[in-house]
Protein backbone atom coordinates (compact mmCIF):
# COMPACT_ATOMS: atom_id res chain seq x y z
CA UNK A 1 0.00 0.00 0.00
CA UNK A 2 3.11 2.70 0.03
CA UNK A 3 2.38 3.53 -3.19
CA UNK A 4 -0.81 4.99 -2.30
CA UNK A 5 0.50 7.41 0.34
CA UNK A 6 2.72 8.83 -2.94
CA UNK A 7 -0.52 10.31 -4.14
CA UNK A 8 -1.85 13.74 -4.00
CA UNK A 9 -4.19 14.38 -1.15
CA UNK A 10 -5.98 16.25 -2.92
CA UNK A 11 -6.52 13.39 -5.36
CA UNK A 12 -7.79 11.35 -2.29
CA UNK A 13 -10.05 13.64 -1.28
CA UNK A 14 -11.89 14.05 -4.97
CA UNK A 15 -11.90 10.16 -5.22
CA UNK A 16 -13.67 9.70 -1.72
CA UNK A 17 -16.21 12.54 -2.46
CA UNK A 18 -17.12 11.05 -5.38
CA UNK A 19 -17.58 7.07 -4.08
CA UNK A 20 -19.83 8.80 -1.29
CA UNK A 21 -21.76 11.33 -2.57
CA UNK A 22 -24.59 8.98 -4.01
CA UNK A 23 -24.01 7.25 -0.49
CA UNK A 24 -24.68 9.82 1.60
CA UNK A 25 -25.80 12.75 -0.08
CA UNK A 26 -28.48 11.44 -2.70
CA UNK A 27 -29.96 7.97 -2.56
CA UNK A 28 -28.05 5.03 -1.76
CA UNK A 29 -28.88 2.17 -0.43
CA UNK A 30 -27.94 0.69 2.91
CA UNK A 31 -26.02 -2.01 1.70
CA UNK A 32 -24.29 0.06 -0.72
CA UNK A 33 -23.32 2.61 2.39
CA UNK A 34 -21.85 -0.44 4.07
CA UNK A 35 -19.60 -0.85 1.48
CA UNK A 36 -17.96 2.27 2.43
CA UNK A 37 -16.70 0.00 5.34
CA UNK A 38 -14.40 -1.60 2.84
CA UNK A 39 -13.17 1.99 1.08
CA UNK A 40 -12.38 3.20 4.79
CA UNK A 41 -10.58 -0.16 5.39
CA UNK A 42 -7.52 0.57 2.50
CA UNK A 43 -5.81 2.75 4.54
CA UNK A 44 -5.32 5.36 7.67
CA UNK A 45 -5.71 8.03 5.17
CA UNK A 46 -8.50 6.83 3.43
CA UNK A 47 -10.14 5.70 6.82
CA UNK A 48 -9.83 9.66 7.90
CA UNK A 49 -11.31 10.80 4.70
CA UNK A 50 -14.70 8.32 4.62
CA UNK A 51 -15.52 8.59 8.19
CA UNK A 52 -16.85 11.92 7.98
CA UNK A 53 -19.31 10.87 4.74
CA UNK A 54 -20.12 8.00 6.72
CA UNK A 55 -21.29 9.92 9.98
CA UNK A 56 -22.76 12.48 8.16
CA UNK A 57 -25.96 10.62 8.18
CA UNK A 58 -28.30 8.64 10.23
CA UNK A 59 -30.23 6.02 7.40
CA UNK A 60 -33.41 4.20 8.19
CA UNK A 61 -34.35 2.13 5.77
CA UNK A 62 -37.50 -0.48 4.81
CA UNK A 63 -35.11 -3.29 3.21
CA UNK A 64 -36.89 -6.51 1.52
CA UNK A 65 -35.65 -9.39 3.36
CA UNK A 66 -35.48 -13.29 1.96
CA UNK A 67 -38.89 -14.70 2.63
CA UNK A 68 -38.09 -17.31 4.88
CA UNK A 69 -35.38 -15.76 7.16
CA UNK A 70 -37.49 -14.69 9.82
CA UNK A 71 -38.44 -18.50 10.42
CA UNK A 72 -36.63 -21.87 11.90
CA UNK A 73 -35.34 -24.42 9.78
CA UNK A 74 -38.11 -27.00 9.57
CA UNK A 75 -37.51 -30.46 10.75
CA UNK A 76 -37.25 -33.18 7.97
CA UNK A 77 -39.90 -35.18 9.33
CA UNK A 78 -42.06 -32.45 9.77
CA UNK A 79 -44.78 -33.35 7.09
CA UNK A 80 -46.94 -30.40 7.21
CA UNK A 81 -45.96 -26.84 6.21
CA UNK A 82 -45.91 -24.45 9.03
CA UNK A 83 -48.45 -21.22 8.42
CA UNK A 84 -47.79 -18.40 10.73
CA UNK A 85 -51.08 -16.65 11.93
CA UNK A 86 -51.58 -13.41 13.49
CA UNK A 87 -54.46 -12.78 15.17
CA UNK A 88 -54.01 -8.76 15.08
CA UNK A 89 -52.94 -8.46 11.38
CA UNK A 90 -54.62 -9.28 8.53
CA UNK A 91 -53.17 -12.38 6.69
CA UNK A 92 -51.77 -10.21 3.49
CA UNK A 93 -50.48 -8.03 5.87
CA UNK A 94 -48.52 -10.58 7.56
CA UNK A 95 -46.77 -11.78 4.71
CA UNK A 96 -45.70 -8.10 4.00
CA UNK A 97 -44.17 -8.04 7.69
CA UNK A 98 -42.73 -11.42 7.35
CA UNK A 99 -40.77 -10.85 3.72
CA UNK A 100 -39.76 -6.57 5.10
CA UNK A 101 -38.42 -5.45 7.86
CA UNK A 102 -36.52 -1.75 8.86
CA UNK A 103 -33.15 -1.52 9.42
CA UNK A 104 -30.71 1.14 10.21
CA UNK A 105 -26.93 2.17 10.10
CA UNK A 106 -26.81 3.11 13.83
CA UNK A 107 -24.98 0.27 15.54
CA UNK A 108 -21.93 1.31 12.88
CA UNK A 109 -22.18 5.04 13.99
CA UNK A 110 -21.99 4.06 17.33
CA UNK A 111 -18.46 2.39 16.87
CA UNK A 112 -17.64 4.81 14.68
CA UNK A 113 -18.19 7.36 17.97
CA UNK A 114 -18.90 10.74 18.01
CA UNK A 115 -15.78 12.62 16.66
CA UNK A 116 -18.15 13.90 13.22
CA UNK A 117 -21.90 15.03 14.66
CA UNK A 118 -24.66 13.70 12.41
CA UNK A 119 -26.81 16.36 10.40
CA UNK A 120 -29.09 14.53 8.65
CA UNK A 121 -31.25 11.56 8.98
CA UNK A 122 -32.79 9.71 6.05
CA UNK A 123 -35.84 7.60 5.91
CA UNK A 124 -35.48 5.39 2.69
CA UNK A 125 -37.37 2.73 0.66
CA UNK A 126 -37.18 1.36 -2.87
CA UNK A 127 -38.85 -1.84 -3.14
CA UNK A 128 -41.84 -1.74 -0.94
CA UNK A 129 -44.71 -0.10 0.41
CA UNK A 130 -43.16 1.36 3.99
CA UNK A 131 -45.26 -0.21 6.96
CA UNK A 132 -44.52 1.82 10.53
CA UNK A 133 -46.55 -0.73 12.75
CA UNK A 134 -42.82 -2.96 13.37
CA UNK A 135 -40.98 0.29 12.94
CA UNK A 136 -40.48 1.39 16.97
CA UNK A 137 -39.79 -2.11 17.76
CA UNK A 138 -37.29 -2.31 15.16
CA UNK A 139 -35.31 1.04 16.14
CA UNK A 140 -34.81 -0.08 19.41
CA UNK A 141 -33.75 -3.55 18.86
CA UNK A 142 -30.98 -1.76 16.61
CA UNK A 143 -30.07 0.49 19.39
CA UNK A 144 -30.91 3.94 18.12
CA UNK A 145 -32.46 4.99 21.88
CA UNK A 146 -28.96 4.55 22.90
CA UNK A 147 -27.42 7.35 20.32
CA UNK A 148 -27.12 10.85 21.01
CA UNK A 149 -28.91 12.53 18.29
CA UNK A 150 -29.45 15.58 19.17
CA UNK A 151 -27.08 17.10 16.31
CA UNK A 152 -29.88 16.07 13.80
CA UNK A 153 -31.08 18.95 11.85
CA UNK A 154 -32.45 17.65 8.60
CA UNK A 155 -35.34 14.59 7.91
CA UNK A 156 -35.05 13.22 4.17
CA UNK A 157 -37.49 11.28 3.11
CA UNK A 158 -36.74 9.35 -0.05
CA UNK A 159 -39.35 6.93 -1.63
CA UNK A 160 -38.67 5.63 -4.58
CA UNK A 161 -42.01 3.19 -4.85
CA UNK A 162 -44.11 3.65 -8.04
CA UNK A 163 -47.34 5.44 -6.93
CA UNK A 164 -49.64 3.29 -8.73
CA UNK A 165 -48.00 0.19 -6.93
CA UNK A 166 -49.02 2.12 -3.88
CA UNK A 167 -52.44 3.40 -4.56
CA UNK A 168 -53.15 -0.90 -4.45
CA UNK A 169 -51.22 -1.95 -1.77
CA UNK A 170 -53.14 -3.23 1.04
CA UNK A 171 -53.17 -0.45 3.33
CA UNK A 172 -54.53 1.86 0.95
CA UNK A 173 -58.56 2.06 1.00
CA UNK A 174 -61.31 2.42 -1.71
CA UNK A 175 -61.37 5.83 -1.64
CA UNK A 176 -57.28 6.50 -1.68
CA UNK A 177 -57.02 6.77 1.45
CA UNK A 178 -54.44 4.87 4.20
CA UNK A 179 -56.21 2.59 6.42
CA UNK A 180 -56.74 3.45 10.05
CA UNK A 181 -54.25 1.08 11.38
CA UNK A 182 -51.03 2.66 9.03
CA UNK A 183 -52.19 6.44 9.95
CA UNK A 184 -52.30 5.02 13.71
CA UNK A 185 -48.80 3.42 13.53
CA UNK A 186 -47.49 6.15 11.11
CA UNK A 187 -48.01 8.68 14.13
CA UNK A 188 -46.52 6.13 16.54
CA UNK A 189 -43.58 6.50 14.65
CA UNK A 190 -43.50 10.19 14.37
CA UNK A 191 -43.76 10.24 17.96
CA UNK A 192 -40.80 7.99 18.58
CA UNK A 193 -38.73 10.20 16.07
CA UNK A 194 -39.39 13.70 17.46
CA UNK A 195 -38.81 12.09 20.83
CA UNK A 196 -35.18 11.17 19.91
CA UNK A 197 -34.71 13.59 17.18
CA UNK A 198 -36.11 17.04 19.25
CA UNK A 199 -33.76 19.58 17.16
CA UNK A 200 -35.31 18.67 13.97
CA UNK A 201 -35.39 22.09 11.44
CA UNK A 202 -35.86 20.51 8.04
CA UNK A 203 -38.20 18.23 6.55
CA UNK A 204 -37.23 17.57 2.71
CA UNK A 205 -37.92 15.11 0.32
CA UNK A 206 -35.91 13.95 -2.49
CA UNK A 207 -38.71 13.37 -4.31
CA UNK A 208 -42.25 14.49 -4.30
CA UNK A 209 -43.87 12.11 -5.65
CA UNK A 210 -43.66 9.82 -2.55
CA UNK A 211 -45.67 7.11 -1.27
CA UNK A 212 -49.50 7.57 0.84
CA UNK A 213 -47.55 6.04 3.85
CA UNK A 214 -44.88 7.78 3.98
CA UNK A 215 -47.11 11.21 3.42
CA UNK A 216 -48.81 10.29 6.73
CA UNK A 217 -45.73 9.86 8.40
CA UNK A 218 -44.47 13.33 7.11
CA UNK A 219 -48.00 14.79 8.28
CA UNK A 220 -47.32 13.88 11.59
CA UNK A 221 -44.17 14.75 11.90
CA UNK A 222 -44.71 18.00 10.36
CA UNK A 223 -47.31 18.85 13.49
CA UNK A 224 -44.90 18.00 15.63
CA UNK A 225 -42.19 20.10 14.36
CA UNK A 226 -44.09 22.87 13.33
CA UNK A 227 -43.43 25.53 15.30
CA UNK A 228 -39.60 24.92 14.98
CA UNK A 229 -39.58 24.33 11.37
CA UNK A 230 -37.35 26.37 9.36
CA UNK A 231 -38.12 23.97 5.80
CA UNK A 232 -40.58 21.93 4.52
CA UNK A 233 -40.66 20.54 1.29
CA UNK A 234 -42.75 17.36 1.14
CA UNK A 235 -46.18 16.61 0.14
CA UNK A 236 -48.83 16.34 2.96
CA UNK A 237 -52.36 14.14 3.66
CA UNK A 238 -53.80 15.87 5.94
CA UNK A 239 -55.30 13.96 8.74
CA UNK A 240 -58.97 14.96 9.22
CA UNK A 241 -57.83 15.93 13.27
CA UNK A 242 -54.84 18.07 11.91
CA UNK A 243 -53.89 20.47 14.02
CA UNK A 244 -51.11 23.19 13.24
CA UNK A 245 -50.20 26.00 15.75
CA UNK A 246 -48.48 29.29 14.54
CA UNK A 247 -45.06 28.56 12.61
CA UNK A 248 -43.25 31.51 12.90
CA UNK A 249 -39.28 30.09 11.47
CA UNK A 250 -40.38 29.00 8.34
CA UNK A 251 -38.28 30.09 5.96
CA UNK A 252 -38.44 27.57 2.55
CA UNK A 253 -41.71 26.25 2.23
CA UNK A 254 -43.32 23.56 -0.78
CA UNK A 255 -47.03 22.81 -0.02
CA UNK A 256 -49.84 21.34 -2.16
CA UNK A 257 -52.82 24.44 -2.11
CA UNK A 258 -54.90 22.09 -1.05
CA UNK A 259 -53.13 21.21 2.08
CA UNK A 260 -52.31 25.00 2.71
CA UNK A 261 -56.16 25.56 2.85
CA UNK A 262 -56.24 22.83 5.59
CA UNK A 263 -54.09 24.77 7.85
CA UNK A 264 -56.37 27.26 8.81
CA UNK A 265 -55.73 30.88 8.59
CA UNK A 266 -52.85 32.66 9.58
CA UNK A 267 -50.55 29.68 10.95
CA UNK A 268 -47.59 30.78 8.53
CA UNK A 269 -45.81 34.22 9.12
CA UNK A 270 -45.28 35.61 5.67
CA UNK A 271 -42.49 38.14 7.21
CA UNK A 272 -40.01 34.83 7.89
CA UNK A 273 -40.75 33.19 4.26
CA UNK A 274 -38.06 33.08 2.04
CA UNK A 275 -38.60 30.60 -0.85
CA UNK A 276 -42.32 29.40 -1.25
CA UNK A 277 -43.22 26.95 -3.38
CA UNK A 278 -47.45 26.00 -4.16
CA UNK A 279 -48.65 23.56 -6.87
CA UNK A 280 -51.93 22.24 -7.35
CA UNK A 281 -53.68 25.50 -6.76
CA UNK A 282 -57.08 26.50 -7.92
CA UNK A 283 -58.82 29.37 -9.19
CA UNK A 284 -60.49 29.86 -5.94
CA UNK A 285 -57.22 30.03 -3.87
CA UNK A 286 -56.62 32.35 -0.74
CA UNK A 287 -53.71 33.45 1.22
CA UNK A 288 -55.56 33.43 4.53
CA UNK A 289 -52.87 30.60 5.77
CA UNK A 290 -50.18 33.16 5.96
CA UNK A 291 -50.14 36.01 8.74
CA UNK A 292 -49.00 39.23 8.34
CA UNK A 293 -46.23 40.94 10.46
CA UNK A 294 -47.70 40.97 14.13
CA UNK A 295 -46.10 44.49 14.54
CA UNK A 296 -47.81 45.99 11.38
CA UNK A 297 -49.99 48.58 11.58
CA UNK A 298 -51.67 48.14 8.68
CA UNK A 299 -54.36 45.22 9.11
CA UNK A 300 -55.35 45.14 5.17
CA UNK A 301 -51.82 44.22 4.02
CA UNK A 302 -49.68 40.99 3.65
CA UNK A 303 -46.03 41.23 4.01
CA UNK A 304 -43.93 39.09 1.80
CA UNK A 305 -40.89 41.46 3.62
CA UNK A 306 -38.26 38.72 2.75
CA UNK A 307 -39.73 36.27 0.59
CA UNK A 308 -37.25 36.04 -2.72
CA UNK A 309 -37.96 33.33 -4.77
CA UNK A 310 -42.13 32.62 -5.65
CA UNK A 311 -43.57 29.36 -7.52
CA UNK A 312 -46.90 29.07 -8.24
CA UNK A 313 -48.50 26.07 -10.42
CA UNK A 314 -52.48 25.89 -11.19
CA UNK A 315 -53.81 22.81 -11.64
CA UNK A 316 -56.46 22.82 -14.75
CA UNK A 317 -59.06 25.48 -14.24
CA UNK A 318 -61.59 24.08 -16.87
CA UNK A 319 -64.14 22.71 -14.22
CA UNK A 320 -64.54 26.31 -12.87
CA UNK A 321 -66.90 28.55 -14.76
CA UNK A 322 -66.43 31.81 -15.54
CA UNK A 323 -69.65 32.67 -14.11
CA UNK A 324 -69.08 30.57 -10.69
CA UNK A 325 -65.37 32.53 -9.94
CA UNK A 326 -66.96 35.65 -10.08
CA UNK A 327 -69.95 34.74 -8.41
CA UNK A 328 -67.94 33.41 -5.28
CA UNK A 329 -66.32 36.89 -5.20
CA UNK A 330 -69.76 38.95 -4.94
CA UNK A 331 -69.35 40.68 -8.55
CA UNK A 332 -69.12 39.98 -12.27
CA UNK A 333 -66.15 39.39 -14.79
CA UNK A 334 -67.72 43.00 -15.70
CA UNK A 335 -66.88 45.12 -12.47
CA UNK A 336 -64.17 43.03 -10.61
CA UNK A 337 -60.61 43.15 -11.60
CA UNK A 338 -59.23 40.18 -9.92
CA UNK A 339 -55.93 39.57 -8.45
CA UNK A 340 -54.34 36.61 -7.45
CA UNK A 341 -56.24 34.94 -4.84
CA UNK A 342 -59.24 35.79 -2.70
CA UNK A 343 -57.67 37.26 -0.25
CA UNK A 344 -58.48 41.25 0.00
CA UNK A 345 -55.70 42.30 1.70
CA UNK A 346 -52.70 43.72 -0.55
CA UNK A 347 -49.78 41.63 -1.28
CA UNK A 348 -46.55 43.12 -0.99
CA UNK A 349 -43.64 41.39 -2.18
CA UNK A 350 -40.37 44.21 -1.86
CA UNK A 351 -37.64 41.61 -2.41
CA UNK A 352 -38.85 39.56 -4.45
CA UNK A 353 -36.33 38.35 -7.50
CA UNK A 354 -37.75 35.19 -9.02
CA UNK A 355 -41.35 34.35 -9.87
CA UNK A 356 -42.69 31.16 -11.65
CA UNK A 357 -46.29 30.98 -12.94
CA UNK A 358 -47.26 28.27 -14.51
CA UNK A 359 -50.89 27.62 -16.10
CA UNK A 360 -52.75 31.03 -14.63
CA UNK A 361 -56.42 31.14 -15.15
CA UNK A 362 -58.11 33.48 -17.71
CA UNK A 363 -59.98 34.42 -14.75
CA UNK A 364 -57.19 36.11 -13.65
CA UNK A 365 -57.60 39.70 -15.76
CA UNK A 366 -54.98 41.77 -13.30
CA UNK A 367 -52.78 38.88 -11.66
CA UNK A 368 -48.92 40.51 -12.17
CA UNK A 369 -50.16 44.03 -11.01
CA UNK A 370 -48.98 42.89 -7.12
CA UNK A 371 -45.44 41.95 -8.77
CA UNK A 372 -45.14 45.56 -10.75
CA UNK A 373 -43.17 46.74 -7.31
CA UNK A 374 -41.12 43.79 -7.24
CA UNK A 375 -37.29 43.80 -7.70
CA UNK A 376 -37.63 40.78 -10.14
CA UNK A 377 -34.49 39.22 -12.15
CA UNK A 378 -35.69 36.37 -13.13
CA UNK A 379 -39.60 35.44 -14.50
CA UNK A 380 -41.14 32.36 -16.23
CA UNK A 381 -44.79 31.62 -17.22
CA UNK A 382 -46.30 28.90 -18.60
CA UNK A 383 -49.56 28.20 -19.60
CA UNK A 384 -52.17 28.42 -22.93
CA UNK A 385 -51.82 32.01 -24.65
CA UNK A 386 -55.22 33.20 -23.38
CA UNK A 387 -53.89 33.06 -20.12
CA UNK A 388 -50.65 34.17 -19.59
CA UNK A 389 -51.81 37.37 -22.25
CA UNK A 390 -52.02 39.78 -19.84
CA UNK A 391 -48.74 40.05 -18.40
CA UNK A 392 -47.51 43.34 -17.07
CA UNK A 393 -44.99 44.33 -19.49
CA UNK A 394 -43.14 46.81 -16.77
CA UNK A 395 -42.39 43.53 -15.10
CA UNK A 396 -39.61 43.27 -17.62
CA UNK A 397 -37.95 46.53 -16.64
CA UNK A 398 -35.40 44.73 -14.22
CA UNK A 399 -35.42 41.50 -15.17
CA UNK A 400 -31.93 39.44 -16.09
CA UNK A 401 -34.01 36.04 -17.40
CA UNK A 402 -37.47 35.66 -18.96
CA UNK A 403 -39.41 32.38 -19.69
CA UNK A 404 -42.42 32.34 -21.91
CA UNK A 405 -43.84 29.40 -22.99
CA UNK A 406 -47.33 29.25 -24.23
CA UNK A 407 -49.63 26.37 -25.49
CA UNK A 408 -52.97 27.28 -27.56
CA UNK A 409 -55.21 26.56 -30.12
CA UNK A 410 -54.24 27.31 -33.77
CA UNK A 411 -56.74 30.38 -33.38
CA UNK A 412 -54.28 32.33 -31.53
CA UNK A 413 -51.05 31.99 -32.88
CA UNK A 414 -51.17 34.79 -34.56
CA UNK A 415 -51.87 36.60 -31.47
CA UNK A 416 -48.93 35.09 -29.78
CA UNK A 417 -46.52 36.53 -32.44
CA UNK A 418 -48.39 40.17 -31.97
CA UNK A 419 -47.55 39.04 -28.09
CA UNK A 420 -43.63 38.48 -28.09
CA UNK A 421 -43.70 41.37 -30.44
CA UNK A 422 -44.68 43.45 -27.55
CA UNK A 423 -42.62 41.63 -25.35
CA UNK A 424 -39.77 42.86 -27.37
CA UNK A 425 -40.39 45.84 -28.25
CA UNK A 426 -40.06 47.03 -24.21
CA UNK A 427 -37.37 48.37 -22.90
CA UNK A 428 -35.42 45.59 -20.88
CA UNK A 429 -32.02 44.84 -19.67
CA UNK A 430 -32.65 40.96 -19.81
CA UNK A 431 -29.56 38.30 -20.31
CA UNK A 432 -31.53 35.28 -21.14
CA UNK A 433 -34.63 34.43 -22.87
CA UNK A 434 -36.36 31.89 -23.56
CA UNK A 435 -39.87 31.97 -26.19
CA UNK A 436 -41.61 28.97 -26.50
CA UNK A 437 -44.98 28.32 -28.41
CA UNK A 438 -46.44 24.93 -29.07
CA UNK A 439 -48.25 26.20 -33.09
CA UNK A 440 -46.91 26.10 -36.14
CA UNK A 441 -47.89 29.59 -37.10
CA UNK A 442 -44.61 31.62 -38.37
CA UNK A 443 -43.12 33.43 -35.92
CA UNK A 444 -41.82 37.50 -36.98
CA UNK A 445 -40.14 40.12 -35.57
CA UNK A 446 -40.63 43.89 -35.68
CA UNK A 447 -37.84 46.74 -36.26
CA UNK A 448 -37.38 47.76 -33.19
CA UNK A 449 -36.38 45.20 -30.72
CA UNK A 450 -35.19 47.01 -27.43
CA UNK A 451 -33.70 43.76 -25.77
CA UNK A 452 -29.91 45.43 -26.06
CA UNK A 453 -28.21 43.61 -23.25
CA UNK A 454 -29.65 40.16 -24.76
CA UNK A 455 -26.67 37.30 -24.67
CA UNK A 456 -28.54 34.55 -24.72
CA UNK A 457 -31.73 33.69 -26.77
CA UNK A 458 -33.51 30.14 -27.54
CA UNK A 459 -36.78 30.50 -29.63
CA UNK A 460 -38.81 27.03 -29.42
CA UNK A 461 -41.33 27.97 -32.54
CA UNK A 462 -41.62 27.99 -35.97
CA UNK A 463 -39.15 30.98 -36.97
CA UNK A 464 -38.23 31.29 -41.08
CA UNK A 465 -34.86 32.10 -41.50
CA UNK A 466 -35.02 35.76 -42.87
CA UNK A 467 -37.12 36.40 -38.79
CA UNK A 468 -34.12 34.61 -37.83
CA UNK A 469 -31.26 36.94 -39.48
CA UNK A 470 -33.78 39.96 -38.60
CA UNK A 471 -33.50 39.35 -34.91
CA UNK A 472 -30.12 38.55 -34.45
CA UNK A 473 -29.46 41.84 -36.34
CA UNK A 474 -31.08 44.01 -33.62
CA UNK A 475 -29.36 42.28 -30.88
CA UNK A 476 -26.20 43.62 -30.88
CA UNK A 477 -24.76 41.55 -27.71
CA UNK A 478 -25.80 37.93 -28.56
CA UNK A 479 -23.56 35.59 -28.07
CA UNK A 480 -25.82 32.50 -27.93
CA UNK A 481 -28.94 31.56 -30.23
CA UNK A 482 -30.99 28.58 -30.30
CA UNK A 483 -33.95 28.19 -32.55
CA UNK A 484 -35.94 24.64 -32.38
CA UNK A 485 -37.65 24.95 -35.82
CA UNK A 486 -36.37 26.94 -38.56
CA UNK A 487 -38.16 24.61 -41.54
CA UNK A 488 -41.38 22.36 -41.79
CA UNK A 489 -39.32 18.97 -42.67
CA UNK A 490 -42.33 17.28 -43.91
CA UNK A 491 -43.28 20.25 -47.12
CA UNK A 492 -39.69 19.84 -48.08
CA UNK A 493 -37.65 17.84 -50.78
CA UNK A 494 -35.75 15.06 -49.43
CA UNK A 495 -31.97 15.23 -49.71
CA UNK A 496 -30.45 12.34 -51.66
CA UNK A 497 -26.98 11.00 -52.51
CA UNK A 498 -27.55 11.59 -56.52
CA UNK A 499 -28.35 15.38 -55.20
CA UNK A 500 -24.98 15.16 -52.96
CA UNK A 501 -22.70 14.13 -55.41
CA UNK A 502 -23.68 17.11 -58.02
CA UNK A 503 -24.26 20.47 -55.99
CA UNK A 504 -21.94 23.11 -56.38
CA UNK A 505 -21.50 23.72 -53.02
CA UNK A 506 -19.96 27.41 -54.16
CA UNK A 507 -23.53 28.06 -55.36
CA UNK A 508 -25.70 26.41 -53.16
CA UNK A 509 -27.31 29.45 -51.04
CA UNK A 510 -27.00 33.22 -52.23
CA UNK A 511 -24.33 35.25 -50.50
CA UNK A 512 -26.06 37.64 -48.15
CA UNK A 513 -24.79 41.77 -49.10
CA UNK A 514 -23.89 41.94 -44.98
CA UNK A 515 -23.84 40.06 -42.20
CA UNK A 516 -26.52 39.81 -39.53
CA UNK A 517 -24.66 39.60 -36.85
CA UNK A 518 -21.07 39.92 -35.54
CA UNK A 519 -21.59 39.08 -32.04
CA UNK A 520 -23.01 35.61 -32.06
CA UNK A 521 -20.80 32.39 -31.18
CA UNK A 522 -22.52 29.69 -30.18
CA UNK A 523 -25.37 28.49 -32.76
CA UNK A 524 -27.86 25.58 -32.26
CA UNK A 525 -30.34 25.01 -35.58
CA UNK A 526 -33.26 22.92 -35.23
CA UNK A 527 -35.15 21.50 -37.80
CA UNK A 528 -38.95 20.87 -37.61
CA UNK A 529 -40.85 17.81 -38.48
CA UNK A 530 -40.41 14.69 -37.06
CA UNK A 531 -38.84 13.13 -39.79
CA UNK A 532 -35.52 11.33 -40.14
CA UNK A 533 -34.86 11.94 -43.84
CA UNK A 534 -32.97 15.22 -44.41
CA UNK A 535 -34.37 18.19 -46.56
CA UNK A 536 -33.21 20.87 -48.73
CA UNK A 537 -34.26 24.02 -48.30
CA UNK A 538 -34.10 23.26 -44.64
CA UNK A 539 -29.84 22.21 -45.28
CA UNK A 540 -29.96 25.73 -47.76
CA UNK A 541 -31.26 27.53 -44.35
CA UNK A 542 -28.42 26.17 -42.16
CA UNK A 543 -25.48 27.43 -44.45
CA UNK A 544 -27.04 30.31 -45.49
CA UNK A 545 -27.46 31.56 -41.98
CA UNK A 546 -23.90 30.50 -41.52
CA UNK A 547 -22.98 32.92 -44.33
CA UNK A 548 -24.87 35.77 -42.15
CA UNK A 549 -22.88 35.07 -38.83
CA UNK A 550 -19.24 35.17 -39.59
CA UNK A 551 -18.85 35.19 -36.10
CA UNK A 552 -19.90 31.88 -35.21
CA UNK A 553 -17.33 29.17 -33.78
CA UNK A 554 -19.44 26.53 -32.62
CA UNK A 555 -22.81 24.92 -34.63
CA UNK A 556 -25.10 22.39 -33.16
CA UNK A 557 -27.43 20.43 -35.73
CA UNK A 558 -29.30 17.80 -36.23
CA UNK A 559 -26.91 14.61 -36.96
CA UNK A 560 -28.31 13.82 -40.16
CA UNK A 561 -27.49 17.56 -41.70
CA UNK A 562 -23.97 17.48 -40.16
CA UNK A 563 -22.41 15.42 -43.00
CA UNK A 564 -23.36 17.81 -45.67
CA UNK A 565 -22.56 20.81 -43.31
CA UNK A 566 -19.16 19.30 -43.18
CA UNK A 567 -18.89 19.33 -47.05
CA UNK A 568 -20.07 22.79 -47.65
CA UNK A 569 -17.83 23.69 -44.82
CA UNK A 570 -15.25 22.32 -46.68
CA UNK A 571 -15.74 23.42 -49.80
CA UNK A 572 -16.47 27.28 -49.26
CA UNK A 573 -13.82 27.58 -47.11
CA UNK A 574 -11.20 29.46 -49.49
CA UNK A 575 -13.83 31.57 -50.80
CA UNK A 576 -15.66 32.60 -46.95
CA UNK A 577 -12.40 32.03 -44.51
CA UNK A 578 -14.43 32.47 -41.54
CA UNK A 579 -16.13 29.05 -42.21
CA UNK A 580 -12.86 27.29 -41.19
CA UNK A 581 -13.29 28.28 -37.65
CA UNK A 582 -16.80 26.54 -37.47
CA UNK A 583 -16.46 24.11 -35.08
CA UNK A 584 -19.35 21.27 -35.81
CA UNK A 585 -21.31 19.20 -32.84
CA UNK A 586 -23.72 16.62 -34.00
CA UNK A 587 -27.05 17.33 -31.44
CA UNK A 588 -29.56 13.97 -31.75
CA UNK A 589 -31.61 16.01 -29.32
CA UNK A 590 -31.40 19.53 -28.99
CA UNK A 591 -30.87 21.17 -25.73
CA UNK A 592 -34.57 21.49 -23.93
CA UNK A 593 -33.13 23.20 -20.31
CA UNK A 594 -34.58 26.86 -19.72
CA UNK A 595 -31.48 29.61 -19.73
CA UNK A 596 -32.16 29.69 -15.86
CA UNK A 597 -33.27 27.32 -13.34
CA UNK A 598 -36.28 28.10 -11.35
CA UNK A 599 -36.31 27.13 -7.98
CA UNK A 600 -34.55 24.66 -7.82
Amino acid sequence: MKYLEKIDNRIFERIVNVACYQTTNTSGRLSVYKELVALASVSRQWHALVQPHMQSVLILEYQTVPANSSQKPKSPKSKRRAVWKSPSIPRNEAALAKEHAWNTNVGLLQILGKQTPISRMRLQCFDSIPDFSQFVSAMDAAGLARCSLDSVTTIEIMDQLDLAVAIKASSVTENGTVSKRHVDASRVAAAYLSQHLPNVQQITSLSWNISLQSQQLVTHLAQLYFQQLHVLTVPLAMPADAQFKVASNLTKLYVDANVLQQLGNNVISAQQLQVLKLHNVDAFFSWEAFASNANSNIRNELDFSNLTALSIKFSNDNVVTTTDFYSSLGGSKYNVRVSMGRDRRRLLFPRLQTLNVCKLPYTYTDAWRMFVDSPLKRLAVAGPYAHVRYIEPRLLRNLDVLDVHTVGADKHSGRFTSFIKSLLDEESPVKSAWLRHAELFPLSVSRQVKWQHLTELCISAYMPTLAILSLASQLPSLLRLTVQRIAHDTCEEELDQPFIDGVNWETFVSVPNQPSSLSIRELQLHMGGEGSVPRIPTLQAICYILLCIPSAQLLAIKQMYWKYACEFIKHCSNVHPHLSNVKLIRHVFMATKSPSVFLE
